[in-house]
């Protein structure tokens, strides 16, 4: 039961917390990571399996999350999935062998996949062209406030409680929202336009926007992009601990600049998309994000490691931001009543990607400030493939014969 609908701002709140869900899960974990290892005396790789198996089971439920909203509405699957969320982590806070924590955090995954799915569900069924991007764009600045203060939060629980008064801090969050969310979150699909949860008609749904050649370039621009980002973050805790020799609280050095960067980059873009239109933007967004690479590989190069490395991830996060609200947006533009399922299969690629990144590149590659500065270029000059690959693709639907 909801009051009347809120307004633009509430709902902007309200949709930016839905998909904080995701970062609160990931995270605000990252700086107690030696400590569970430690604790629970499981090796580094068996630690960081924590994180992407986080990554790998909320790549999965995104599938579904996507069409169960489609089916029954925004609100019953946003505030189901809170439920086993917050009970998933009061169990994970009395955990004593790292395996019982494996099982939880998948859980823990496969609920919070619910809010990035949902909320972008939920600006779709409310906004269409410009509007989506502004929109998206508002809400990813405020999440970028807390993306730099969750972490933080993190750090500082874990170093005066422990590791386990994380998830029992999580928890409590999520039985805030709950509230929050029963009162005032509005349903947003009517039941006129919901899609029916059948098999085959699912399936169909999947293979619409999975074989839609344009979705999938845009989403792999994308998710390029964001695992970039997610490299540095995931190897944050390495980063400052090991080649700076800081303690977990230091872990702001690698996040403020990324947060610094995307606050920046909303600025630019609420300045210049109306202006240049989504192809001008999106050149200016990789052009920088072509500085921030070629400047983060010189650096991690030629200088040892300092507070000097953290400058080009500034840079990188100012064109990643730019772009982001273009490509998700022109990604979900032609879905219509699929964006649930074209949401899911956006949420699927980009965390199912990052659970890989988080437990197989990450591990091979944080030893050394060179090997990770040259893994994530090799990201961003693939997704910008991709990116040329439909900007050519467009101009020659354009010029073709009819």
């Amino acid at each position: 039961m909801t009051s009347n609908p809120p307004g633009s701002m509430v709902l902007v709140l309200l949709l930016s917390v839905m998909g904080l869900l995701n970062s609160f899960g990931s995270d605000m974990l990252l700086p107690a990571l030696p400590q569970i290892g430690s604790n629970l005396s499981a090796s580094p790789w068996e630690t960081q399996q924590v994180v992407s198996l986080f990554f790998l089971t909320c790549a999965l439920m995104s599938l579904w999350h996507g069409a169960l909203a489609d089916a029954w509405g925004r609100r019953r699957v946003i505030i189901g999935a809170l439920l086993v969320l917050m009970l998933a982590a009061l169990a994970s806070a009395y955990c004593s062998d790292i395996r019982q924590l494996w099982i939880l955090r998948a859980i823990q995954g496969m609920a919070a996949a619910a809010g990035m799915v949902v909320s972008r569900a939920i600006v779709r069924d409310r906004h269409d062209g410009l509007a989506v991007q502004h929109l998206l764009s508002r809400i990813s600045l405020l999440q970028t406030i807390a993306f730099v203060l969750v972490p933080i939060l993190g750090a500082s629980i874990t170093v005066a409680w422990g590791w386990r008064a994380l998830f029992l801090t999580f928890a409590g969050i999520c039985l805030v929202i709950i509230v929050i969310y029963w009162r005032w979150l509005p349903e947003t699909l009517s039941g006129a336009r919901r899609q029916p949860l059948r098999p085959m008609a699912l399936v169909r749904s999947y293979l619409g926007v999975l074989g839609s050649a344009s979705f999938m370039r845009l989403t792999a621009a994308h998710v390029a992009n964001w695992v970039s980002m997610v490299a540095y973050v995931v190897a944050a805790p390495v980063l400052v601990m090991r080649h700076l020799g800081l303690d977990a609280t230091h872990i702001y050095l690698v996040f403020g600049p990324l947060a610094l960067g995307m606050v920046f980059g909303f600025w630019l873009f609420a300045r210049i998309a109306g202006r240049h239109g989504p192809e001008g933007t999106l050149m200016l967004a990789y052009g920088i994000l072509g500085v921030g690479t070629l400047l983060n590989v010189g650096l991690a190069m030629a200088l040892p490691p300092g507070l000097i490395h953290f400058l080009p991830l500034f840079v990188y996060a100012i064109g990643m931001y730019i772009a982001v609200p273009l490509l998700l947006g022109l990604g979900l533009e032609p879905m219509g009543n699929r964006a649930g399922v074209a949401s899911s299969c956006q949420m699927f690629l980009q965390h199912g990607t990052s659970a890989l990144v988080a437990g197989l590149l990450v591990p091979l590659l944080c030893d050394s400030l060179a090997h990770l500065a040259l893994g994530v270029a090799c990201l961003t000059a693939a997704g910008t493939i991709s990116l040329l690959w439909e900007r050519q693709a467009i101009r020659h639907a354009v010029t073709a014969p009819a």
